[in-house]
């Protein structure tokens, strides 16, 4: 968001602006979030189907068990977000996470694995991941697109290094179960950071987005120029609807990618551990690209940041379906994982983009019970089409057009225009200064 020169040239005194703590906790979170994620489970796929005879769509079940949950929650997470910030909901989610783990390195039941898994994801997506998003989106305005790039760089380091680090455990101790009490301690570490250091909005602590520093005379410093919805203002304007449904395209293709990836390329005949390294590659090489886009959206707008990256994953998708030798999975790898992980980052911070802070966890709320319903239905659907086919081609396939359909979409969502109001409004909460 652009920023009136005067407050531009403010700086703050401190030498550490608090809100770099705030986005180390929430690196943190996003890191820990993974633990539930859909490639670590891809994982324990193959290990499940052989030791209790699932089919894979059984197994991907547990994954849209736990999407849907945290759709159901996302109206009410979004309210206390806003209210009351993120810390206390990403400790309580990250001990959550940790007693599942633990409780899925003893099931013996394909119940077991829906309910427990389900509730562990509900958790990582619908919990942990928002209360970041919404954190870095408050502390940060003029720098909020580039700290969402770092932020957006914990998920690819985890999607990098969990599969792995759980293929291994497995291979060296010679059971799956101890790969669900690795989690376990993951899920129970990465609450510390934000334990110690996150808060709502560093207007609670005294304190201005970017760490700009309040003069004396408050009315004379000119206010931020950033866009300011209610929610009931945003679900008018034409940007939320278009948003939202390239958002769904999106979440659609990318849950039932993440956790298909693995399972298509050991079908091609890969080992297991060659499978997850693609997917290090891949969320490496993701985390290289929520950098980039990052930077790219400070400098063109995370809209059109958006629309670059999901016109290379449509094109970077069609990789992974012809991808039969090793080779050829570090291709996709290489190239799908930048594209990924720049779109990843301007999923954070889309909506504070487009309508600001001042609702932004109700806002973004609203939408999340449809795209976590569709993150949930993805790899379920794509597991029973496998199941009657044995193939993942086709569905590949339709997932390059969505991805592209997406990227068109995203053309024609236009930023709203600011809403007219008869007076000024103080945000909720706010300490000092208005937003």
């Amino acid at each position: 968001m652009r920023v009136s020169p005067a407050l531009a040239s403010v700086r703050s005194s401190r030498p550490v602006y608090r809100g770099w703590l705030v986005a180390g906790a929430a690196f943190s979170a996003t890191f820990g979030s993974v633990v539930f994620f859909n490639p670590v489970l891809g994982v324990f796929a193959q290990l499940l189907e052989d030791e209790f005879g699932w089919q894979r769509s059984h197994i991907a079940a547990a994954i849209s068990l736990g999407g849907l949950g945290a759709a159901m929650a996302a109206p009410m997470t979004g309210a206390v977000l806003d209210r009351w910030g993120g810390r206390w909901v990403v400790v309580g989610a990250s001990l959550g996470m940790c007693a599942c783990a633990l409780i899925l390195s003893q099931m013996t039941q394909l119940w077991q694995l829906l309910l427990f898994y389900g509730i562990g994801r509900a958790l990582a997506v619908g919990a942990m991941s928002p209360a970041a998003v919404v954190a870095i989106s408050n502390w940060f305005i003029r720098r909020r697109a580039t700290v969402s790039g770092i932020v957006a760089v914990g998920p690819r380091l985890g999607m990098a290094t969990f599969p792995m680090v759980v293929a291994l455990v497995i291979d060296v101790s010679g059971s799956w179960r101890a790969g669900w009490v690795a989690l376990a301690l993951i899920a129970l570490v990465v609450a510390l950071p934000s334990l110690l250091f996150m808060r709502r909005r560093p207007e609670d602590v005294g304190l201005l987005p970017d760490g700009d520093a309040a003069p004396d005379d408050l009315d004379a410093l000119p206010a931020v120029v950033e866009r300011d919805f209610t929610v009931r203002e945003a679900v008018r304007t034409r940007g939320y609807w278009i948003v939202g449904g390239a958002m769904s395209l999106v979440m659609f293709c990318g849950g039932a990618v993440n956790f298909h990836q693995i399972p298509h390329l050991v079908d091609q005949g890969l080992p297991r551990t060659e499978a997850a390294f693609i997917v290090t590659i891949f969320s490496g090489t993701g985390a290289v690209g929520a950098i980039l886009g990052g930077m790219l959206a400070s400098r063109i707008s995370v809209r059109w940041t958006m629309v670059i990256s999901l016109a290379g994953m449509g094109a970077g998708i069609l990789l992974l379906r012809n991808a039969a030798t090793f080779q050829a999975g570090m291709i996709y790898g290489l190239a799908y994982g930048v594209f990924f992980g720049s779109q990843i980052a301007m999923e954070q911070v889309v909506y504070a983009d487009y309508f600001g802070r001042r609702a932004l966890g109700r806002i973004r709320g609203s939408f999340q019970p449809v795209l976590l319903a569709v993150n949930a239905a993805g790899p379920y659907l794509v597991g029973v089409w496998y199941d009657q086919t044995g193939s993942y081609g086709a569905a590949f396939l339709a997932f390059s057009v969505m991805f592209s359909l997406a990227s068109l979409a995203m053309v024609f969502a236009r930023y709203p225009a600011q809403p007219s109001r008869p007076t000024a409004e103080p945000m909720p909460g706010v300490a000092i200064g208005t937003s």
